[in-house]
């Protein structure tokens, strides 16, 4: 089956994030293996994703070293998306991380039922690694 942009549509609720090596070595997880998230597919191609590590203080960062630390435990982006032969472009037309914005990133698509797994490249080029996003369908956000 042909995965199609109409198949994306609506919240997805972050499962998993992991960097999986070529070399067969342990995956590291960006943000800690019980992260938190949702990414959003529109009708009009747009797409937003926000992730952070999971079990985060709920108090607001006061201080300049807890900002940073709430930066570095964050992760976001929106843009335009499209969809062709079973793969995804985010088209990043902002982002948390300025380094991301006017990149378009490749991943792959594999739904099975309510799971959708994206992965593709490393942002960084050369990198020996991919990234694995595993995405459960939300029928609303919290």
């Amino acid at each position: 089956m042909t995965v199609n942009a109409r198949d994306l549509l609506g919240a997805w609720r972050l499962v998993s994030w992991s960097l999986v090596y070529d070399d067969g070595r342990p995956p590291e997880f960006p943000l800690g293996e019980a992260a938190e998230g949702f990414i959003q597919y529109s009708a009009d191609g747009v797409v937003s994703a926000t992730l952070m590590k999971g079990g985060r203080d709920r108090t607001a960062p006061a201080s300049a070293q807890e900002k940073v630390r709430a930066y570095d435990e964050s992760f976001a982006y929106a843009g335009r998306y499209e969809v062709r032969e079973g793969t995804v472009y985010h088209s990043i037309l902002v982002a948390t991380n300025p380094a991301l914005i006017g990149i378009t990133s490749t991943r792959h698509i594999a739904l099975e039922g309510d799971l959708l797994t994206l992965s593709g490249p490393d942002f960084a080029a050369g990198s020996p690694r991919t990234q694995r996003i595993v995405w459960r369908r939300a029928a609303t956000a919290p």
